[in-house]
C-alpha cells in the first residue's frame, strides 16, 4: 500500500513538474516575441515554438530523475533542494542547447533560452518549496509519518535518535530500540529498549514499522546478514549506518559495481556534477589561454633565444595524480645545464623540507627572472591541463624525488590532480616553511568546491598582474 501511494505521489510530481516546464516554455517564447517586436526579426507564432515542447518536457523529467528530484526529501534543506533544481535544469538546458544547435533549430536564441533556464529553475524551486513546506507542516501535526525501529542502543543509537526528534517536519517517529536482553526495558533517550534481537520478527508482524535502521557496534556485525534478511522477508526496508570506522577525512560512499554493494571511503571530493565542471573549466579556460596568449607565447620564446643558447621550453618528469609520472613543461628560466649544477648549490637551500629554493639562483637567466617574478614561465602548462595531466587549480606536482622524502601525511596531497595555481601560490607563496604548503594543499583538498577554484583563478590573475611572484 505505501509503495503504491509513493508511486503514485511520484506520478502527481512528474505530471506537476511537466505543466511548470509548460508555463515556463511559454514564458520564454513571450519574452523572445516581446524582445524582437521592434520589427527587426521575423517573430515565430508560439505555434513554431510548440513542437519543441515535446522534446523539452521529456528531457527535463529525466534529468530531474537523474538527478534525485523525485527522491525523498524528508531529510533535505530547502537550499538542497534548490541546488538540485539548479544543476539539473543546467544540465537540461545544455543537452537542449547542444541539440538545437546541431539540429539547427531557430528556437536558439540567447533570450530563449535564458528566460527559460530561469523561469523553470524559479518556477520548478517554488513548487517544491510549497509542496515541502505543506508536508512538513503535515508531519508536525502527525501526519504522513514514517515509523522506525532502532538497532542498537548504544551512544552511536542515542544520538542519532536526537537527530530525528529534533527535526519533526521529517516525520519519523521511533517505535523503539532493539539490543541484548539485560537491556530490555531501559530508557534509551524519549524511547527505550523493547526487545532483544530474537524478538525482531516478532516486532515487525505485530507492529507497523516502515524502516529499521541498523545502528550496531561492530562486535555485532557478524550477525547483521541474519537480521538483514528477517527486514528482506518481511518486506521491511533496512538501513545501515555504514560509519564503522573512526575515519578523521575520509568519508564512505556506497556504490555498486555489477550488483556488487561496495563501501569505499574516500578523502577526495566526490561530487560527480561540480568535478565535472571543473573539467571543463579546465578544458576551455587551457584552451582558451593557448589561443589568446599565442602571441605573448612569440615574444617569449623570443626573449629566451636571445637570454642564453638553448631549448625554448623546460621538460621535466613530475608527480601527478595519485603519484603517475607525467612531464610537465615550462618556459625555460635557467642556463641549460642547470639540473647538473644542483648538487652544488643544495647547501644554500632556504626552504624546509624536501624542496629546493634560493632567493639568488645563479642558474637564472634575466629573462627567467622577470618570468617568475610574473609567473608567466608556467603559462606552457596550459598545455599538460588541456591533456588532462594537470587542473588549473589543485597543489603544484613535485618530483619524484620530493615525493620519496615525504612523510606519511603529506602523500595525500596527491590525491587531487595538480594544478598550475594553488593555496600558498597566491596566500603564503613567499612562506619558507614546507609544512605550511602541505597544509594548505589539505586544506584545499578538504574544503574543495568549484566556487574555491574560481576565486583562486581570480587571486592568481591579480598576482600576476601585480607582479607578485618570486
Amino acid at each position: 500500500m505505501l509503495k503504491e501511494q509513493n508511486r503514485f505521489i511520484h506520478k502527481i510530481a512528474i505530471c506537476l513538474d511537466a505543466i511548470i516546464i509548460g508555463i515556463s516554455y511559454l514564458i520564454a517564447t513571450n519574452v523572445v516575441r516581446v524582445e524582437e517586436s521592434d520589427g527587426l526579426y521575423t517573430v515565430p507564432s508560439f505555434d513554431d515554438y510548440l513542437p519543441f515542447l515535446a522534446l523539452l518536457i521529456p528531457l527535463w523529467i529525466i534529468v530531474l530523475k537523474w538527478f534525485g528530484v523525485y527522491g525523498s526529501m524528508r531529510e533535505k534543506s530547502i537550499w538542497q533542494v534548490f541546488w538540485t533544481i539548479f544543476e539539473a535544469s543546467l544540465v537540461a538546458t545544455l543537452v537542449f542547447s547542444a541539440a538545437a544547435f546541431f539540429l539547427e533549430l531557430d528556437i536558439l536564441r540567447r533570450t530563449f533560452v535564458m528566460a527559460f533556464f530561469g523561469a523553470a529553475v524559479l518556477l520548478l524551486a517554488a513548487e517544491k518549496f510549497l509542496v515541502l513546506q505543506f508536508l512538513r507542516s503535515a508531519r508536525r501535526k502527525g501526519l504522513n509519518f514514517r515509523v522506525v525501529l532502532i538497532v542498537g542502543s548504544g551512544p552511536r543509537a542515542r544520538e542519532f535518535a536526537e537527530v530525528i526528534e529534533s527535526h519533526p517536519e521529517w516525520g519519523q517517529k521511533i517505535l523503539g530500540f532493539i539490543d541484548e536482553e539485560e537491556m530490555r526495558g531501559m530508557a534509551v533517550g524519549k524511547g527505550k529498549v523493547i526487545g532483544t534481537f530474537d524478538d525482531m520478527p516478532r516486532i515487525l508482524e505485530e507492529h507497523v514499522v516502515d524502516e529499521v535502521l541498523f545502528l550496531m557496534p561492530r562486535k555485532w556485525l557478524s550477525r547483521l546478514e541474519e537480521y538483514v534478511r528477517v527486514c528482506e522477508k518481511i518486506g521491511v526496508k533496512a538501513t545501515i549506518a555504514v560509519d564503522f570506522f573512526d575515519t578523521a577525512i575520509a568519508k564512505p560512499v556506497v556504490k555498486e559495481v555489477e550488483g556488487w554493494p561496495l563501501l569505499t571511503f574516500d578523502t577526495t571530493p566526490q561530487d560527480f556534477f561540480s568535478l565535472s565542471l571543473k573539467r571543463v573549466l579546465d578544458v576551455m579556460g587551457s584552451a582558451a589561454g593557448l589561443i589568446v596568449l599565442s602571441p605573448l607565447f612569440l615574444l617569449i620564446a623570443l626573449a629566451i633565444k636571445l637570454a642564453s643558447p638553448g631549448p625554448v621550453f623546460f621538460s621535466q618528469v613530475r608527480s601527478g595524480l595519485r603519484g603517475r609520472p607525467f612531464r610537465i613543461l615550462k618556459f625555460r628560466t635557467m642556463i641549460v645545464n642547470a639540473e647538473a649544477k644542483l648538487k652544488e648549490l643544495q647547501r644554500l637551500n632556504e626552504l624546509e623540507g624536501p624542496v629546493f629554493k634560493i632567493r639568488n639562483d645563479p642558474r637564472i637567466t634575466w629573462i627567467g627572472r622577470l618570468l617568475r617574478k610574473t609567473s608567466l614561465d608556467e603559462l606552457p602548462q596550459l598545455i599538460n591541463v588541456l591533456k588532462g595531466d594537470m587542473s588549473l587549480v589543485g597543489p603544484r606536482p613535485p618530483l619524484p624525488s620530493e615525493v620519496e622524502r615525504y612523510e606519511r601525511w603529506q602523500r595525500r596531497r596527491l590525491s587531487m590532480r595538480p594544478g598550475i595555481t594553488c593555496i600558498h601560490e597566491v596566500v603564503a607563496r613567499n612562506n619558507k616553511d614546507f609544512n605550511v604548503w602541505m597544509k594548505m594543499d589539505l586544506e584545499y583538498i578538504d574544503n574543495w568546491h568549484f566556487g574555491l577554484d574560481l576565486k583562486l583563478i581570480a587571486r592568481t590573475v591579480l598576482a600576476v598582474v601585480k607582479g607578485t611572484g618570486c
